[in-house]
């Protein structure tokens, strides 16, 4: 049965409105062929940009970074606090790790870092940092012996966050 396109007469229809089509207006697609009509439509509505998708990964990654560097102090325990935040950090992975795009890629682990970083930058963890590195330089400037337990001080503070960040990346990478 020869239906009527624009161009010509043809037996072809579109997938998705049924229209008849003849061999100019066609498009072929993996299913069928499908009208330009429908083609341009389809094309339109493909989801945030790359660059949306990276704003919130970093935004809640930074988020989850202050959160956490809030509640780190609380959960002080001497050597068992490192494991409890690898795998408080591993929790929040598998959670972030529905949110994340498959679009990042290789991007996904320095926005998940930053993020962390900056998060927990932002919190008071990031002031008692800043308080032992000038504790550090003070004691390399007046000459003093202390420097190196200023250093091992600044290590052992690491620890956990450290553990914290590794248990993200384990899970959402």
């Amino acid at each position: 049965m020869a239906t009527a396109c624009a161009h010509a007469e043809s037996r072809l229809t579109c997938i998705e409105c049924s229209k008849p089509i003849c061999s100019q207006c066609m498009v072929q697609c993996p299913v069928g062929f499908r009208c330009k009509t429908c083609v341009g439509s389809s094309n339109k509505s493909q989801g945030p940009s790359l660059r949306m998708v990276s704003i919130k990964t970093f935004a809640i990654c930074a988020a989850m970074g202050f959160g956490a560097a809030w509640l780190m102090p609380f959960i002080g325990l001497p050597y068992i606090s490192c494991f409890i935040w690898f795998f408080i950090g591993v929790y929040a992975g598998q959670h972030l790790a529905k949110i994340i795009d498959y679009r990042l890629r290789g991007s996904a682990i320095r926005i998940i870092v930053f993020g962390i970083l900056l998060g927990m930058s932002l919190s008071p963890i990031g002031v008692q940092l800043t308080g032992l590195f000038v504790e550090a330089v003070a004691s390399l400037a007046s000459g003093g012996s202390d420097f190196f337990g200023a250093l091992l001080n600044i290590a052992f503070f690491l620890w956990v966050p450290i553990a914290f960040v590794a248990g993200v990346l384990r899970s959402a990478a």
